[in-house]
């Protein structure tokens, strides 16, 4: 019970009342989703890179992962494809940066290509994702299957084994979704015969493990893509996903299109938002960073006139 004073200013009383009513009502990710929205301009990371080994001039950056090292540098570790490397022509650079915010990071060389004894498929290492985790560097990537990197300090990677940790199609996303389900989600590309003939035969499907070196779950979960094909390239929302929580909810990535659910593994409904809407297919394969309490979104672009490459740019929720 509130005992009102003459005195007493009744705008500060009913606040008082507000909150005793719905205490938390400022928190409002436990009932609506945030928005993402991006913030001012994109800013090229890197282009082309000059090859010291197995070059061309087609050579391009796709699927790529960004992550900082514990000396504080930056790295950004790429697919590059279209190289003349027998077999499929793709294989890891790298490139390093002082700074987050700056265009044109300083290209390092080939940081891995294919390798017998490792069970890698000749000139195909595609799609790195960097995660940390209890103060340990985990680099995935496919070949033949899902193939783990690990570091102590970031910046010198050695395999964890001689074959993958798991089997998969391509461009993984590793999930820590601990705090909710105790488990660790891989969500990957699945290229599978007569899956779904829109897609050109590609899905998403998840596994799952209690540590980043596994045992991973015997069974994969389907999750189909919820947007419809886009002509031209039908399995382009079945190709990169990318999967992270904000407060309650989950928000899944295909290329720009941005979905939310509170359950990881079930996702329908429209888009709650579209970060590309003149051109949902220049820039592809998204990853977002948080630094300093600012998220950032990075993609590769391909499409148009404009310099292929890896871009970022700021994002907010609203």
């Amino acid at each position: 019970m509130i005992i009102l004073k003459k005195s007493t200013n009744w705008q500060f009383i009913f606040l008082l009342l507000l909150i005793s009513v719905k205490p938390g009502i400022s928190q409002t990710t436990g009932t609506n989703p945030l928005i993402p929205v991006l913030k001012g301009d994109w800013i090229k990371l890197c282009d082309r890179p000059q090859l010291e080994k197995w070059h061309s001039p087609k050579v391009e950056p796709v699927d790529f992962t960004v992550f900082q090292a514990d000396n504080k540098t930056w790295h950004l570790i790429a697919c590059v494809r279209n190289t003349t490397q027998p077999g499929s022509g793709r294989l890891l650079y790298r490139w390093s940066s002082t700074e987050l915010e700056r265009e044109n990071w300083t290209p390092e060389g080939i940081f891995l290509s294919s390798q017998e004894e490792l069970n890698h498929a000749e000139g195909r290492l595609q799609a790195p994702f960097h995660i940390k985790d209890d103060g340990k560097h985990y680099l995935f990537y496919n070949s033949k299957g899902a193939h783990l990197m690990t570091s102590d300090e970031g910046i010198h990677f050695k395999p964890y084994g001689n074959k993958a940790v798991f089997p998969m199609g391509r461009d993984v996303c590793i999930l820590d979704d601990r705090e909710n389900s105790g488990k660790w989600i891989a969500y990957y590309t699945s290229p599978e015969p007569e899956i779904n003939p829109a897609t050109r035969n590609h899905t998403i499907r998840a596994r799952t493990a209690d540590k980043l070196t596994g045992p991973w779950s015997e069974e994969a979960i389907e999750i189909p893509p919820i947007t419809p094909p886009f002509q031209g390239y039908e399995f382009v929302y079945a190709e990169s996903p990318f999967v992270l929580k904000r407060g309650d909810y989950y928000y899944r990535f295909e290329q720009l299109f941005v979905y939310c659910s509170k359950d990881p593994l079930k996702w329908e409904g429209s888009p709650i938002a579209t970060l590309a809407p003149k051109d949902p297919l220049k820039r592809l394969a998204p990853e977002i960073i948080t630094h300093n309490g600012n998220d950032y979104l990075l993609a590769y672009q391909w499409r148009g006139n404009d310099p292929r490459g890896i871009y970022m740019i700021k994002l907010d929720w609203k």
